[in-house]
């Protein structure tokens, strides 16, 4: 069920969902700085440095099926609060790890604590803002997360170097993260309580009426894409640490420039996207321009021109992200949607999850190098997809922005 109108409801899911995305993306990602320090810590190779990366990833992603068909069912408002709780406990756990098993173990608790904020995420905006508002909304939420993944390179160095280990940094980020918790489950509940006392009978539904072709290659796309999203978000301080020789202060302060021109273009992105209906083309530009960035990665490049190469990509990356999220949520079947969410972000997000583990594979065998034209290649296969994307036809809209009718065909 879809609001026709934004309410106070709907701010306080956003605000919800702001602060749950925040924290689920500034722990899944909150090993990125310190990699370069457990490495030498725990004497891990890279492929072993691709296992500990992925594997919250991965667990998250599998798990995220059962996640989505519960949330139809009822369980939405508590996985989001619950996501933000449970993955700070996880966090403190990963302080105390002695070895790789034991680092490995608790990215996997960490991957099924992460795993409520997605499928649960995307349905709620989508029935608490109309199609005029959908990408605003949805690009507002991805910024909470993509704020805490550009935060946590330069915040985990900073510290590292103030609070001297890295055992000690997380066990302050997961302390906050326990105290922060809280006011998400109030804002949840504030969300439903504000919804269905003042504007049930302005509700309908929005989507598709069964599963279609823009679902599929939607899920072909997100699959892609991701495999060059998991690599560069995570293993960039890494990867500037072994190929240019930075200390991980500078490397994570690079990386957080990248993560930071995402911002911006999110905050373009969502406006331009709703104003003028389009979705495809926006996600066919973010993959092109990536592909061409990230094979720039592979050029001798000067400092100068590594930041500048780094901004682009962080830019076109996520100026694809509100438009994508918008047009999964305008392809998916109205009746399922958490379902729907869930085999997006499960069956659409494991080539995501393993692809450090085969960036760190090849890396190992072939050089960084080598890694990075396995990202190029997954990334112009995302472009090549996104070819054969198609927007809904918008229905027509009331001079108050109220939708009259419903697309039914991808």
């Amino acid at each position: 069920m879809t609001l026709k109108r934004v309410t106070k409801g709907s701010y306080a899911v956003l605000f919800a969902c702001v602060l749950a995305h925040f924290f689920n993306h500034l722990y899944t990602g909150v090993l990125s700085p310190f990699l370069p320090v457990i490495r030498d810590e725990l004497s891990l190779n890279l492929t072993e440095v691709g296992i500990v990366t992925s594997a919250s990833v991965v667990t998250m992603t599998t798990a995220h099926l059962g996640v989505g068909y519960l949330g139809d069912r009822g369980w939405r408002d508590i996985f989001i609060p619950a996501s933000v709780l449970l993955t700070a406990f996880t966090i403190l756990l990963t302080s105390i790890s002695v070895g790789f098993l034991m680092l490995a173990l608790t990215q996997v608790l960490l991957g099924l604590a992460a795993s409520g904020y997605h499928p649960s995420a995307f349905p709620a905006l989508t029935e608490n803002f109309p199609d005029d508002t959908r990408a605003q909304a949805t690009g507002i939420q991805a910024i909470g997360g993509l704020i805490g993944m550009a935060l946590i390179p330069l915040l985990g160095v900073t510290l590292l170097v103030y609070l001297g280990g890295w055992r000690e940094s997380l066990g302050l980020l997961g302390s906050i993260g326990i105290i922060t918790g809280i006011p998400v489950i109030f804002l949840m509940r504030y969300s439903r309580r504000n919804t269905v006392e003042e504007f049930t009978k302005e509700n309908k539904k929005t989507g598709t009426k069964g599963w279609t072709k823009g679902f599929v290659l939607g899920i072909f796309y997100m699959a892609l894409r991701g495999m060059a999203f998991r690599c560069t978000t995570l293993l960039m301080p890494l990867y500037l640490v072994e190929t240019y020789g930075y200390e991980p202060l500078w490397a994570g302060s690079l990386t957080t420039v990248m993560l930071t021109s995402g911002i911006f273009a999110e905050l373009i992105a969502g406006p331009l996207s709703d104003r003028t209906g389009k979705r495809a083309i926006f996600m066919m530009f973010s993959t092109g321009v990536s592909a061409v960035a990230i094979f720039s990665l592979n050029l001798t490049l000067s400092p100068i021109m590594l930041i500048v190469v780094l901004i682009v990509l962080g830019f076109a990356y996520y100026f694809g992200v509100p438009p994508n999220t918008a047009f999964l949520t305008e392809v998916s079947p109205e009746d399922t949607q958490g379902l729907a969410f869930g085999l997006l972000f499960s069956l659409g997000a494991i080539p995501g999850a393993i692809s450090p583990i085969i960036f760190g594979i090849i890396g190992d065998l072939y050089g960084l190098p080598a890694s990075i034209t396995y990202l190029v290649i997954a990334t112009t296969l995302a472009t090549i997809v996104a070819l054969f994307l198609r927007d809904l036809k918008k229905p027509s809209v009331k001079a108050t922005g109220a939708l009259e009718s419903r697309a039914e065909t991808a």
